[in-house]
């Protein structure tokens, strides 16, 4: 069997595999074994890293809960204006 023949024949087996995994007829995928909570860390990792422009950046998956403001039980005061 020649070079050129066995490039074609392993071409044309490649293009059916790719032909029956696009139309749905490949195999079946493996049902996922992460618990419910991996699966929701998962999405809020894949929602953060949708989020996060340039690539460069690192992903934020959660964000601060902070809040402006004295904390509970204490009055704010007008900030102080330094001259």
């Amino acid at each position: 069997m020649s070079a050129t023949t066995t490039s074609d024949t392993l071409q044309d087996q490649g293009t059916r595999e790719f032909e029956d995994a696009i139309s749905g007829k490949g195999p079946k995928m493996p049902k996922s074994s992460m618990t419910k909570a991996e699966q929701v860390q998962q999405a809020e990792l894949d929602t953060a890293l949708e989020a996060t422009f340039p690539a460069s950046d690192p992903v934020a998956p959660a964000v601060p809960k902070t809040s402006l403001g004295a904390p509970k039980g204490r009055e704010s005061v007008e900030p102080t204006e330094k001259a």
